[in-house]
């Protein structure tokens, strides 16, 4: 009989230190998932290879908290405290944070990165800890009859496809790399989802209609004022393409995306085989309000963005849609919580707000153990009206 068990290891009021979740299916196969909540390295001085070796260190033991190491990490997210609004400065440090990463990983863990990745420039106001450079999330596996990479998990009777964050970046048709189609951002969010289907067809994904989930990241520090046309364009492009099949997801918006001459950057997720996809009836934002993978007596809900003005009212919604979805609730069923902090008109007053944001969110969880989690400080999400949000993933049998 189906079962999952999630352990939340050393909580505090606001997250989990790694959230680890047993899942038995009805038929038998056991699947363990490691996710440390987002770290950093400010254990070591205020630089990019200082800092990335104690992320390591720092994840490193959240792993270790749930019985996996660095070879089990099937996911990574990367995101970086915005040096400046120069693009040069971005840049540089991109490029600088990218010519340590895998190597200094594979020093560091002994394993070979086998992991996906999407990486941003956040916002200058950074994360929780102002001395962040940088704060990574990732996510583990394991289990004897699954096996990972390329963007890929294989269960055996079924695959879950996560390939890595993609922009309009190419190889044109005179075989030079394009970073760019000239300005046209509905057309590029278009591009970046045909690429997508052709690539996933290859794995016998029908992209429109098995999508799960969509994270978008749309880029304004080129253009500040264009923030909220510009997320309106690409939630627009998204709802036309997908149609009666919306996933569930989120958009945002960042400093920079790596391609710093693209605008929108796009990360899915997809399952075939032996799985059913169930959508929510309520679109909102965008995107369904929830998706939930069921297979084999499990549910895995993902919970699209919702934002406004109070975490602890946020989190009620969420455990509305959680209920919707089948579940128990949050408190009871979630996983994992990423959080979004709008940046104010500075940085003392950003930091009253996630003071007041963390108050709010720990207020909800008073009395039990909360899910993992990452947060950052964002130029915007969702909706202009919004001054934080979360979303949200849970796992329940039934």
């Amino acid at each position: 009989m189906a079962s999952v068990h999630i352990i939340r290891h050393k909580p505090i009021p606001i997250f989990a230190s790694t959230a680890e979740v047993v899942i038995t299916y009805d038929d038998t196969q056991v699947a363990r998932l490691v996710e440390p909540s987002g770290n950093v390295g400010t254990q070591y001085p205020n630089e990019l290879g200082a800092e990335w070796f104690g992320t390591i260190e720092n994840l490193s033991a959240g792993l270790a908290r749930g019985g996996a190491n660095w070879g089990d990490v099937y996911k990574t997210d990367v995101l970086w405290t915005t040096p400046s609004g120069r693009r040069d400065d971005c840049a540089a440090y991109r490029d600088a944070f990218n010519a340590i990463y895998a190597p200094m990983s594979s020093a560091a863990t002994g394993c070979e990165l086998k992991s996906n990745r999407m990486a941003r420039f956040t916002h200058p106001e950074g994360f929780p800890d102002p001395r962040a450079l940088f704060e990574v999330e990732i996510k583990a596996i394991k289990g004897e009859d699954i096996s990972f990479g390329d963007g890929k998990i294989e269960y055996g009777a079924w695959t879950d496809h996560q390939p890595s964050g993609a922009s309009v970046m190419h190889v044109d048709d005179r075989g030079n790399i394009a970073t760019t189609l000239g300005g046209d951002l509905k057309r590029e969010t278009e591009f970046v989802l045909e690429q997508y289907a052709k690539k996933l067809a290859a794995d016998t994904v029908d992209f429109k209609t098995q999508t799960v989930y969509l994270e978008a990241l749309v880029a304004i520090d080129d253009d500040p004022a264009a923030i909220w046309a510009r997320i309106e364009t690409v939630r627009d492009a998204i709802a036309n393409y997908f149609g009666d099949h919306r996933p569930a997801g989120k958009i945002y918006a960042v400093s920079r995306i790596p391609n710093l001459d693209g605008v929108v950057e796009l990360q899915p997720r997809c399952v075939t085989g032996d799985v059913a996809i169930d959508r929510s009836d309520h679109i909102a934002d965008g995107f369904s309000t929830w998706t939930a993978i069921r297979r084999q007596g499990v549910s895995e809900v993902l919970i699209s963005g919702v934002g406004g003005d109070d975490a602890a009212a946020i989190l009620n919604a969420i455990d509305a849609h959680i209920k919707a979805a089948g579940g128990a609730g949050l408190k009871e069923n979630g996983v994992f919580n990423n959080a979004y902090i709008v940046a104010a008109e500075s940085s003392a007053a950003s930091r009253e707000r996630l003071a007041t944001f963390n108050d709010q969110f720990s207020g909800y969880y008073t009395g039990v153990a909360p899910s993992g989690r990452t947060a950052q400080f964002v130029p915007g999400f969702m909706r202009d009206n919004h001054i934080c949000g979360i979303s949200n993933r849970t796992i329940f049998a039934g």
